[in-house]
Protein backbone atom coordinates (compact mmCIF):
# COMPACT_ATOMS: atom_id res chain seq x y z
CA UNK A 1 0.00 0.00 0.00
CA UNK A 2 1.00 3.71 -0.92
CA UNK A 3 1.40 6.29 1.30
CA UNK A 4 -1.43 8.12 0.75
CA UNK A 5 -3.73 5.03 0.79
CA UNK A 6 -2.63 4.20 4.05
CA UNK A 7 -3.12 7.91 4.89
CA UNK A 8 -6.51 7.56 3.88
CA UNK A 9 -7.28 4.20 5.70
CA UNK A 10 -6.31 6.20 9.16
CA UNK A 11 -8.93 9.03 8.36
CA UNK A 12 -11.15 6.33 7.57
CA UNK A 13 -10.43 4.76 11.11
CA UNK A 14 -9.85 7.98 12.76
CA UNK A 15 -13.78 8.47 11.99
CA UNK A 16 -15.06 5.69 13.66
CA UNK A 17 -12.81 5.91 16.35
CA UNK A 18 -14.16 9.67 17.05
CA UNK A 19 -17.43 7.79 16.59
CA UNK A 20 -17.32 5.89 19.48
CA UNK A 21 -15.49 8.60 21.71
CA UNK A 22 -18.37 10.76 21.52
CA UNK A 23 -20.80 8.05 22.95
CA UNK A 24 -18.14 7.45 25.91
CA UNK A 25 -19.28 9.06 29.48
CA UNK A 26 -16.16 12.10 29.89
CA UNK A 27 -16.10 10.56 33.36
CA UNK A 28 -14.16 7.09 31.48
CA UNK A 29 -12.37 9.37 28.54
CA UNK A 30 -10.49 10.81 31.51
CA UNK A 31 -10.13 7.83 33.91
CA UNK A 32 -6.53 7.46 34.51
CA UNK A 33 -5.68 3.67 33.10
CA UNK A 34 -1.80 3.60 32.45
CA UNK A 35 0.91 4.36 35.23
CA UNK A 36 3.60 6.81 34.71
CA UNK A 37 4.29 10.48 33.76
CA UNK A 38 3.19 10.34 30.15
CA UNK A 39 -0.41 9.23 28.68
CA UNK A 40 -2.66 7.96 31.71
CA UNK A 41 -5.91 8.38 29.88
CA UNK A 42 -7.93 8.19 26.51
CA UNK A 43 -7.96 11.66 26.36
CA UNK A 44 -3.91 11.83 26.56
CA UNK A 45 -3.59 9.63 24.13
CA UNK A 46 -6.33 11.53 21.82
CA UNK A 47 -4.00 14.34 22.11
CA UNK A 48 -0.80 13.00 21.58
CA UNK A 49 -1.25 11.19 18.26
CA UNK A 50 -1.84 14.26 16.33
CA UNK A 51 0.71 16.02 18.27
CA UNK A 52 2.97 14.01 17.04
CA UNK A 53 1.97 14.10 13.46
CA UNK A 54 2.00 17.92 13.85
CA UNK A 55 5.56 17.84 14.82
CA UNK A 56 7.06 15.67 12.76
CA UNK A 57 5.31 16.52 9.38
CA UNK A 58 4.94 20.48 9.85
CA UNK A 59 8.20 20.97 12.00
CA UNK A 60 11.02 18.27 11.08
CA UNK A 61 9.78 17.59 7.59
CA UNK A 62 8.34 21.00 6.11
CA UNK A 63 10.29 23.32 8.58
CA UNK A 64 6.59 25.24 9.34
CA UNK A 65 4.63 26.12 12.28
CA UNK A 66 2.60 24.05 13.63
CA UNK A 67 -0.49 23.50 13.90
CA UNK A 68 -0.65 23.51 18.02
CA UNK A 69 1.16 26.97 17.43
CA UNK A 70 -1.66 28.50 15.52
CA UNK A 71 -4.75 27.22 17.65
CA UNK A 72 -2.94 28.35 20.85
CA UNK A 73 -2.03 25.10 21.94
CA UNK A 74 1.54 24.83 22.67
CA UNK A 75 2.35 23.15 25.76
CA UNK A 76 5.21 24.77 28.22
CA UNK A 77 5.40 21.77 29.88
CA UNK A 78 5.77 18.09 29.98
CA UNK A 79 2.45 17.72 32.04
CA UNK A 80 0.98 20.23 29.58
CA UNK A 81 1.92 18.07 26.94
CA UNK A 82 0.57 14.70 27.88
CA UNK A 83 -2.38 15.14 30.48
CA UNK A 84 -5.70 16.43 29.05
CA UNK A 85 -8.12 14.69 31.10
CA UNK A 86 -9.74 17.90 31.76
CA UNK A 87 -9.69 19.67 28.40
CA UNK A 88 -13.23 18.43 26.53
CA UNK A 89 -13.21 15.77 23.78
CA UNK A 90 -14.48 18.09 20.95
CA UNK A 91 -11.46 20.61 21.65
CA UNK A 92 -9.30 17.30 21.72
CA UNK A 93 -11.02 15.98 18.23
CA UNK A 94 -11.08 19.44 16.85
CA UNK A 95 -7.11 19.81 16.96
CA UNK A 96 -6.61 16.15 15.59
CA UNK A 97 -9.12 17.11 12.62
CA UNK A 98 -6.85 20.34 12.33
CA UNK A 99 -3.88 18.45 11.89
CA UNK A 100 -5.69 16.37 9.28
CA UNK A 101 -7.03 19.21 7.53
CA UNK A 102 -3.30 21.02 7.18
CA UNK A 103 -1.61 17.21 6.35
CA UNK A 104 -4.12 17.12 3.39
CA UNK A 105 -3.45 20.29 2.20
CA UNK A 106 0.50 19.95 2.76
CA UNK A 107 0.27 16.44 1.29
CA UNK A 108 2.27 17.02 -2.17
CA UNK A 109 4.98 19.04 -0.31
CA UNK A 110 5.21 15.94 2.30
CA UNK A 111 5.75 13.31 -0.51
CA UNK A 112 8.09 15.93 -1.86
CA UNK A 113 9.79 15.59 1.47
CA UNK A 114 9.85 12.10 1.76
CA UNK A 115 12.04 11.77 -0.86
CA UNK A 116 14.75 14.22 -0.21
CA UNK A 117 18.49 12.93 0.18
CA UNK A 118 18.77 14.16 4.11
CA UNK A 119 18.80 13.27 7.39
CA UNK A 120 16.11 14.00 10.47
CA UNK A 121 16.87 13.94 14.14
CA UNK A 122 14.88 11.15 15.82
CA UNK A 123 14.84 13.49 19.26
CA UNK A 124 17.54 16.58 20.23
CA UNK A 125 18.62 14.88 22.81
CA UNK A 126 20.13 12.13 20.75
CA UNK A 127 22.21 11.25 17.30
CA UNK A 128 20.36 8.94 15.92
CA UNK A 129 18.45 10.01 12.32
CA UNK A 130 15.99 8.48 10.06
CA UNK A 131 15.30 9.28 5.91
CA UNK A 132 12.17 11.83 6.02
CA UNK A 133 10.28 8.43 4.35
CA UNK A 134 10.67 6.57 7.93
CA UNK A 135 9.39 9.64 9.08
CA UNK A 136 6.24 9.47 7.21
CA UNK A 137 5.72 5.90 7.77
CA UNK A 138 6.77 6.46 11.60
CA UNK A 139 3.81 8.51 12.21
CA UNK A 140 1.77 6.75 10.50
CA UNK A 141 2.48 3.66 12.44
CA UNK A 142 2.54 5.68 15.34
CA UNK A 143 -1.07 6.30 15.09
CA UNK A 144 -2.03 2.70 14.31
CA UNK A 145 -0.11 1.37 17.55
CA UNK A 146 -1.89 4.46 19.74
CA UNK A 147 -5.27 4.10 18.40
CA UNK A 148 -4.78 0.17 19.41
CA UNK A 149 -4.37 1.44 22.84
CA UNK A 150 -7.38 3.09 22.93
CA UNK A 151 -9.27 0.51 21.46
CA UNK A 152 -7.70 -1.44 24.69
CA UNK A 153 -8.61 1.13 27.26
CA UNK A 154 -12.17 1.18 25.88
CA UNK A 155 -12.89 -2.24 26.31
CA UNK A 156 -11.37 -2.18 30.41
CA UNK A 157 -13.96 0.30 30.29
CA UNK A 158 -16.57 -2.02 29.43
CA UNK A 159 -17.35 0.28 25.86
CA UNK A 160 -17.34 -1.70 22.39
CA UNK A 161 -14.78 -0.34 20.45
CA UNK A 162 -14.92 -0.11 16.71
CA UNK A 163 -13.36 -2.36 14.58
CA UNK A 164 -10.50 -0.31 12.99
CA UNK A 165 -8.02 -3.39 11.52
CA UNK A 166 -7.05 -2.47 7.82
CA UNK A 167 -8.72 -6.03 6.52
CA UNK A 168 -12.25 -4.82 7.74
CA UNK A 169 -11.92 -1.99 5.72
CA UNK A 170 -10.26 -2.55 3.03
CA UNK A 171 -12.73 -6.22 2.22
CA UNK A 172 -15.68 -5.75 0.05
Amino acid sequence: MDAEGFYRYLMHTRRRLWDTLRQVPDEDLSRPLLPGDGPRCIKDLVAHIPAVEDGWFRADLLGQPMVQDTLGRTPHSADAYWHHEHEPLGDLLGYWEAVETDTLQRWPALMTAAQADRRVPVDESRPETISPDEVLWHVMQHEVRHSAQIVTMLRLLGHQPPALDLVFLAAQ
